[in-house]
């Protein structure tokens, strides 16, 4: 299966596992994930059970377009959207105020949630299809990320209901993740995206600001 160019049948496979409250493991924009529809409160239990990961921690929310921030996040600073207008589609991750009736698992008690249009077809599609959905990395918490799909079966088995395999993750960086919250944007983990880019986005949106 190509993530850049991904058949049909694959999207609705993996389509009717997430709206069914499944488990489903694919390859994401960085490395392999395990998701789970961001709007199904039990199949993100799910989800953290079978990882071993506290709730506390969250889990980032791939969306496919920006569009369906709507339910997700609110009060977006002009600078947050300037992010997302210069470097979205990518593999970064912006720590934005959540919604009021998301689910509190999904970062610090329901006060944030970690948002990200990843920078490959087959997740965008995806969560054109099914809405967006949450993908913390493919592994028990604690243990480093599982890099193919033999891999995920041998530890996971028949606690995720289906594996695309898009052959074993190349480039094994994570996301990059800001908190685009307050008056300047805070670094959380550098991966993928420098954050110089980022800064320089959100200095121009300051100066365009009226």
């Amino acid at each position: 299966m190509n993530p850049d160019s991904p058949e049909e049948d694959v999207i609705r496979q993996a389509g009717e596992e997430l709206n069914s409250g499944n488990i489903v493991a694919l390859p994401t924009d960085t490395i392999y994930g395990l998701c789970a529809h961001a709007l199904d409160k039990e199949a993100i239990k799910k989800l953290y059970e079978i990882k071993g990961k506290k709730d506390e921690k969250g889990a980032p929310v791939l969306i496919g377009c920006q569009s369906q921030l709507n339910g997700l996040v609110r009060d977006i600073s002009p600078h947050a959207l300037n992010l997302m207008d210069s470097l979205w589609p990518a593999g970064l991750t912006l720590v934005l105020p959540a919604y009021p009736k998301l689910s509190p698992m999904l970062g610090e008690g329901g006060s944030s949630v970690a948002v990200r249009m990843p920078a490959q077809t087959l997740c965008r599609i995806l969560a054109m299809r099914v809405g967006p959905f949450v993908a913390t990395s493919a592994n028990l918490s604690g243990e480093p990320p599982l890099l193919n799909a033999q891999a995920i079966f041998s530890r996971f088995q028949n606690k995720v209901a289906l594996i695309l395999d898009g052959g074993t993750t190349k480039d094994t960086r994570p996301s990059t993740v800001v908190d685009a919250r307050g008056e300047k944007p805070k670094l959380l983990r550098q991966g993928m995206v420098d954050f110089d880019s980022v800064v320089r986005a959100w200095n121009k949106a300051r100066k365009h600001a009226p």
